[in-house]
């Protein structure tokens, strides 16, 4: 049991949150959708396919379709960490909501969920566009899971938003810590089915992460987590993660290797920065054959410049 939650807890895969957020909301997508949007009439039809093609694919994280007084409607969530420009995150939404519309053409109800305290605070909920003739509006709802008060979760049942509730306001008094632990405890205390409430178990454990450093709460850590069938798929990722980030830097090594054999430039210096910075391991193996093909350094930094060596 200790290699396993050793290896679980070295093995984390960097998209943990991400996972964590879209495997909550598959589990309690009907609750979810009301409790989130605060929409309470609204039923679930059907998730939708969240690839949507242009040049490049686009991800959503959830896209569902719904009806809202007898009207068929797009709901989009989108689960948010990191702090991002005003302009960046108004550029995503644009973009989501015309090729939502393009492929769908139906009304758009647009949420962006803040998993960090300190992220969203520069997000608009709007984007407008104010020139006679062209003007436009495009409306959204910021959500900040840092303002709901998470005793109030359990005290009131909300099953579905408990893996939620250590990114919640604690009880005043209460550490970041202190509210993990007791978010914990109340949780194994619950009468659920096995299944679920290991996964909460889970989920609450990877979502602390956003608010103390893991290591405080690696104690929590057993147990029912072991069971969980999050615990085993997350496991599974960051096994998966590591091995492509070992094979990405064995290809760099390699053609940094290459490049120092044949043309004796010190290669390694110049261009590690940029090699590591591709996350493509497919572009990093096309660059090893190019590094073993071309004529001089110069030629392989063309290359590597003129594809772009973070696309």
């Amino acid at each position: 049991m200790q290699k396993s939650l050793h290896e679980f807890f070295e093995n984390l895969p960097h998209n943990r949150f991400d996972i964590v957020s879209k495997d909550i909301f598959g589990t309690f997508t009907e609750d979810l959708l009301r409790k989130l949007t605060n929409i309470p009439g609204l039923k679930f039809i059907e998730q939708l396919e969240t690839e949507l093609p242009t040049v490049e694919i686009r991800r959503m994280d959830t896209l569902s379709k719904a009806e809202v007084d007898g009207r068929e409607v797009l709901v989009h969530i989108e689960f948010q960490v990191s702090r991002e420009s005003a302009q960046d995150i108004l550029k995503r939404k644009v973009g989501y909501f015309g090729r939502c519309f393009e492929k769908y053409g139906l009304p758009i109800l647009s949420f962006t969920i803040y998993l960090c305290s300190d992220a969203g605070g520069n997000d608009p909920g709007e984007y407008s566009q104010d020139f006679p003739g062209h003007n436009v509006l495009i409306e959204y709802q910021v959500i900040r899971l840092s303002e709901f008060d998470g005793q109030s979760i359990f005290d009131t049942d909300q099953t579905s938003l408990m893996a939620f509730t250590p990114l919640m306001q604690p009880p005043e008094g209460v550490s970041g810590v202190e509210w993990v632990e007791r978010c914990n405890k109340i949780t194994l205390a619950l009468p659920l089915a096995p299944d679920l409430q290991n996964n909460l178990l889970i989920w609450q454990w990877i979502l602390s992460g956003l608010i103390v450093d893991p290591a405080e709460i690696r104690h929590l850590l057993e147990g029912p987590m072991l069971e969980s069938s999050t615990y085993r798929y997350i496991l599974q990722q960051g096994i998966e993660q590591g091995i492509e980030q070992g094979e990405r830097k064995n290809a760099v090594k390699s053609i940094l290797n290459v490049l120092d054999a044949r043309f004796r430039v010190g290669a390694e210096q110049t261009l590690r920065l940029s090699l590591e910075g591709i996350e493509d391991l497919q572009r990093l193996e096309q660059l090893l054959r190019t590094a073993a093909q071309v004529e001089n350094l110069e030629a392989f930094m063309r290359t590597l410049i003129t594809n772009g060596n973070s696309a």
